[in-house]
């Protein structure tokens, strides 16, 4: 993991844009936002914190890993992003020194104004979080192996201890609406997706193909909630809030419904726990589809489980993908499109028969496919798991897959 930190104040980074510049935000997905100074929310952060004073902020893309030339590229030439990187005269990556590079190849038209430093690489522990353990030279910082917490490093080296702060800017000009969860009154921004404004309000509403970087799609049905004046079940996740809305996010009808959900999906392939990689309680790799079962209380199905298996493509050097466990969320497919910009992983066949399939129905080596993690960043369940290791044995004992060295 590479350890980055802002080094850059909000009136430094506004002093190098001028009014009439049309500004793009990119962002790497993966050490930047493990930092705290990446990835979706910190765009949208910086992005309303430019436009509430005064500046034209025309668009923001999220990248899988922008440390790799072919994905930024990719990103540049998607019909659906080009016509906001034609405009744009300023890129602001929230990117690490080593992706700064291929943004700046990319992007050679540009002016690219950084707010980023790079200070090593590091890991995470269940201690301290992210920790520093391999600093630069250039910090004479020496090399430890229980690593230094990040706020101890950003004050020795005078970086920033976290990203911008929205105070630091002039109030947003949005649009409040109050509306009645549960019964408890919540204000939030018109046209906010309401399965967001549930989940920023303590409010848990289950759902599998929700993924809040990516675009929604309403396919699992498990966040249906009850809206007052509507005459059926409505999913969360393809509703925007409305002013004086009313909604009912659980009641017995519901969680019957999501009962009968989930039982189909634990029906639909054998979704054996004991064989899964994600089948281990980790920050990074905790099956939610499990979490989701344990918390309606499913111990067992009443429809007949599907008695066919399908061979699982171990033939990538990095990602496992067994379909036996995949239950068509498509949260990979548009993270495949949108994250990684390769559009290598999308859905084959139709109806029971429907498939998830890289490249032209190919192994995964085979297929277009870079390596970037992005599907695997997404996916609930252990259908798509990284191979860097897996766990096996009834002590849950770890494997190394393809890495010398932990």
């Amino acid at each position: 993991m590479i350890i980055s930190f802002r080094s850059r104040s909000y009136n430094d980074l506004k002093n190098q844009l001028n009014k009439d510049d049309k500004i793009a935000i990119i962002s790497c997905n993966t050490c930047v936002v493990s930092c705290g100074v990446g990835g979706s929310q910190a765009m949208e952060t910086l992005a309303q914190m430019l436009k509430a004073d005064g500046y034209n902020v025309i668009g923001k893309d999220l990248i899988s890993i922008a440390c790799t030339l072919t994905l930024v590229e990719n990103h540049r030439a998607d019909p659906k992003k080009k016509e906001m990187y034609d405009r744009a005269t300023v890129i602001i990556p929230l990117i690490c020194e080593n992706g700064l590079q291929c943004v700046k190849k990319v992007f050679n038209d540009k002016n690219i104004v950084t707010v980023l430093s790079t200070v090593g690489t590091g890991n995470f522990t269940m201690d301290n979080g992210v920790v520093l353990t391999h600093p630069f030279e250039s910090t004479s910082l020496p090399q430890s192996d229980e690593g230094y917490p990040l706020a101890d490093i950003a004050e020795k080296l005078g970086f920033f201890p976290s990203f911008f702060d929205e105070d630091e800017a002039a109030s947003p000009d949005k649009t409040y609406v109050t509306l009645t969860i549960d019964g408890q009154e919540v204000v939030a921004e018109k046209g906010q997706n309401l399965l967001q404004v549930c989940l920023e309000n303590g409010i848990e509403v289950p759902h599998l193909c929700y993924h809040e970087e990516l675009s929604e799609a309403g396919v699992c049905r498990l966040c249906l909630v009850k809206i007052q004046g509507r005459r059926d079940l409505t999913p969360s996740c393809c509703t925007h809030v409305e002013d004086k809305m009313v909604i009912i996010t659980e009641d017995q009808e519901l969680i019957e419904c999501r009962r009968v959900i989930l039982e189909l999906v634990l029906a639909s392939h054998n979704h054996s726990c004991l064989t899964c990689s994600k089948g281990v309680a980790n920050i990074f790799t905790s099956c939610e589809l499990q979490a989701m079962v344990r918390k309606y209380g499913v111990d067992a199905t009443r429809y007949d489980e599907n008695p066919e298996t399908m061979p699982i493509d171990d033939s990538s050097p990095v990602i496992a993908y067994d379909p036996n466990k995949c239950i068509l969320c498509g949260r990979c497919v548009r993270a495949c499109e949108e994250v990684a910009g390769m559009k290598n992983i999308g859905f084959a066949n139709r109806g029971s028969q429907t498939v998830v399939v890289a490249g032209l129905n190919q192994l995964m080596d085979q297929s277009a496919c870079v390596s970037c993690m992005a599907c695997v960043n997404v996916c609930p369940t252990g259908a798509l798991s990284e191979k860097y290791l897996h766990f096996e044995g009834k002590d849950w004992k770890k494997t190394k897959i393809y890495c010398d060295s932990f």
